[in-house]
């Protein structure tokens, strides 16, 4: 398969993108899902100053994914397939463009693709300016071992180390399984982000991504399924800077399946309260 120019990955490279269809969710409501993987360290032959490897999380009304790319976009549609939706053509028709090539867009009330997407990024590349105007940093403002986040019209809501989250959790790499949580929250005013070791039931506060905006103006927001993307390499001439082995495992999610929802006023009787309580003085008692 050929990539666009900006994605260079080795032969062996190691990359997919699933999408949890057996059920979707009402994004107007919460849903939380989490899930397992362990990334253990006698699997990255590399210094973990060096070594490649990115997942992600996200939410998305596609049942399918469509033209994923992996690299830097870590599972992301093609910018350019995702933009032809809301794209301006010309009479033949054809995509009309800028003298940059950059897509020109309408504006549309149709969510079609992402939602909301996490990554978990070794090199920090996912925060990176892409083709057709992509949103981002240059390669001097992004973060190795990052945290990045990206709204539904891929501008970054978050760029950051993971060390500036957590004193424990600041690399990729763990030999026992470790548990992530996202909880998305408020018609998508806020991300809500989790994790948890294998040797405790509680789960820690990572961070609280502000999204900024509401996802009520949407039409198409009742049926959003929960993926997953992985690669390694990200950006790398060899194999050498890859992870051998990644595991994943239970991918729970929860939220609300349907488009209405029933309500029940519940009437309890009224407390009997006397305000005239009776009550005898006692004098003349030493404790």
């Amino acid at each position: 398969m050929a990539f666009p120019t900006d994605i260079k990955l080795p032969t062996g490279s190691r990359y997919y993108t699933l999408i949890a269809a057996e059920k979707s969710f009402n994004s107007n409501y919460d849903i939380v899902w989490s899930f397992e993987y362990k990334l253990p360290s006698w699997s990255i032959s590399a210094p973990l100053s060096t070594y490649e490897v990115g997942f992600s999380t996200f939410l998305t009304n596609l049942a399918y994914p469509l033209c994923c790319l992996p690299g830097q976009y870590l599972g992301d549609q093609d910018p350019e397939y995702i933009l032809s939706a809301h794209a301006l053509y010309t009479e033949i028709p054809e995509v009309l463009k800028t003298e940059g090539d950059s897509t020109i867009l309408l504006e549309g009330g149709i969510l079609s693709g992402m939602l909301v997407k996490v990554a978990f990024d070794s090199t920090g590349l996912y925060a990176l300016t892409g083709r057709d105007d992509r949103p981002g940093v240059n390669d001097k403002q992004t973060h190795r071992d990052a945290m990045v986040v990206r709204d539904y019209v891929h501008n970054l809501r978050g760029n950051a180390p993971l060390s500036t989250f957590s004193s424990t959790f600041t690399n990729l790499s763990t030999n026992t399984y470790r548990t992530l949580r996202f909880r998305y929250v408020n018609l998508g005013e806020k991300l809500h982000i989790d994790y948890r070791e294998d040797n405790t039931t509680t789960y820690t506060l990572l961070t609280t991504i502000e999204l900024g905006y509401r996802a009520a103006q949407f039409t198409n927001l009742e049926n959003v399924y929960c993926g997953f993307a992985f690669t390694t390499p990200i950006s790398a001439a060899n194999d050498t800077l890859s992870a051998k082995q990644f595991y994943l495992r239970n991918f729970n999610i929860e939220g609300y399946e349907g488009t209405t929802v029933t309500t029940e006023t519940v009437i309890t009787p009224s407390l009997s309260v006397n305000p005239n309580t009776s009550f005898t003085t006692v004098t003349n008692i030493t404790a």
